[in-house]
């Protein structure tokens, strides 16, 4: 096994895909804060472009990707309407109920629920190291976004609802992937997966009303900009990544999201950082640095499925 194959490139993509996500959640905040766009727009704009570069680029580069047999279209919807649009839906409903930073924290419980479902449902083993490195990891997300400080959170039923629903889709949307990874190209599933959660959209936001609001040409680069460098590019490596790990290694590195969009933050935007919040950064990273010694799980019976790439 090269340095640069399986365990290594699979945790390189992850780690890529959560540094894409961190970013857009501080280009996102950005705009929200100065009442460019809504929560909503924003999403059903996101998840439209990133179809139209997934769709034109596989028309352009690698057409026979568009085909699709019958029998896994449903699979593939199920991605992109349960996984993909429901956790983005959930999670700017939970922003709009509570604040960002109870979204987020809300939504990084899905790790617990990955492995659970994984050792439960997929076989895979969960070593001491694993559940270390999963606690740690959790902990540190919960100090990134200030879980500590009651005045900062704003917790209420529906908005505690919503989150975890949130952190439900989005355990639901990597256990989904990696089933269907085994059976179908990554593009392929993406390119789908990405349409399906465009019409989804759709049916809430029609896109002539979209259009209407008049947005600026200005405002289009950076709808461009979040739908191709923080959606296609992230939920690309993050896809690829469930290729070469197991769902919980995956779901544990993910949560350098919020590290990175905390240091974002503070480059881009002066949000200060805490103490506390520094130690939650050295413990994301100390769980994610720990989970690449966890013994590996036994491979899945997906994994055994040959995955055509």
């Amino acid at each position: 096994m090269t340095a640069w194959s399986g365990p290594v490139k699979g945790s390189l993509m992850v780690l890529g895909a959560a540094a894409a996500w961190g970013l857009m959640g501080t280009l996102a905040r950005y705009l929200f804060t100065g009442g460019e766009v809504g929560p909503l727009a924003l999403t059903a704009i996101r998840s439209t472009v990133a179809a139209l570069i997934l769709v034109v680029g596989l028309l352009v580069w690698d057409r026979g990707q568009l085909r699709l047999p019958l029998r896994e279209i449903p699979l593939a919807a199920l991605v992109g309407v349960a996984g993909l649009a429901m956790a983005n839906f959930t999670y700017f409903y939970t922003i709009s109920l509570t604040n960002v930073a109870t979204a987020i924290l809300l939504q990084y419980m899905a790790p617990i629920l990955v492995a659970l479902a994984s050792a439960l449902f997929l076989g895979e083993r969960l070593t001491w190291l694993t559940l270390l490195a999963l606690g740690l990891a959790v902990g540190g997300c919960f100090f990134m976004v200030k879980g500590y400080d009651p005045a900062f959170l704003r917790v209420n039923l529906p908005g505690l609802i919503s989150g975890l629903l949130s952190a439900c889709a989005f355990a639901g949307y990597t256990l989904l992937t990696k089933r269907a990874v085994g059976r179908m190209p990554s593009w392929t599933l993406l390119a789908y997966a990405y349409t399906f959660a465009m019409l989804f959209w759709w049916t809430l936001t029609p896109p002539w009303l979209l259009i209407s609001e008049g947005y600026t040409l200005r405002l289009w680069a950076i709808f461009f900009l979040i739908g191709a460098g923080g959606t296609v590019l992230p939920f690309a490596l993050y896809t690829f990544g469930l290729t070469y790990l197991p769902a919980t290694q995956v779901s544990i590195i993910s949560t350098m999201e919020p590290v990175v969009a905390a240091g974002a933050g503070l480059l881009l935007l002066g949000e200060a950082l805490h103490w506390p919040q520094l130690l939650g950064g050295v413990l994301v990273v100390t769980g994610v640095v720990l989970v690449q010694r966890a013994s590996p799980s036994p491979r899945l019976a997906v994994d055994r499925l040959p995955v055509r790439r």
